[in-house]
């Protein structure tokens, strides 16, 4: 009697946490300048870890990058492999014109990490993207069309970029 009941419990509990897990999903991205559009031949190299809390509606993010010079920023843009989108999220700049409270990139090599809100999203009215919007990030990140690009001032438009995928490698 008390077996049928413990095995009814535990499937139930299973299936309550199940859901837990699919409110958080991990992303990752490997930049080179061969992602580049166009190329670039770059000697330059970066890693970037992703960890969406769906829930939550944060980001969390660390991109370790090397040898590069003058990095100017780096950020998501929303677009698909070997296009050209627009900014919708800051991870450092080093511009006058970055947004408020966007943390130095450091020159050449390093690690910056954070958290990204809905606060930090950025409106894109030629996407249909509207400031704070967090679904949109949301969507870009599981619809495979989001990249990571980090801009020096050698390469302003770009040196390297990363298309941000599945952290379970789909």
């Amino acid at each position: 009697m008390i077996r049928p009941i413990l095995t009814t419990a535990a499937v139930a509990a299973a299936m309550i946490a199940t859901p837990a897990i699919a409110l958080a999903s991990d992303f990752i991205a490997t930049f080179s300048g061969f992602n580049e559009t166009p190329a670039i031949l770059s000697e330059g190299r970066a890693h970037l870890s992703l960890r969406l809390d769906r829930a939550g509606q944060t980001l969390a993010y660390t991109l370790t990058f090397s040898n590069l010079t003058a990095v100017t920023q780096s950020h998501i843009h929303f677009g698909k492999p070997h296009t050209a989108g627009a900014v919708i999220v800051f991870f450092c700049s080093n511009l006058a014109s970055k947004p408020a409270g966007v943390q130095a990139c450091p020159d050449s090599s390093g690690t910056v990490a954070g958290v990204i809100t809905a606060a930090n999203v950025l409106p894109i009215a030629a996407q249909h993207i509207t400031a704070g919007d967090f679904d949109a990030l949301e969507d870009a990140l599981d619809s495979h069309t989001a990249y990571g690009n980090i801009h020096t001032v050698a390469f302003p438009g770009g040196e390297i970029r990363g298309e941000i995928h599945s952290g379970d490698g789909e």
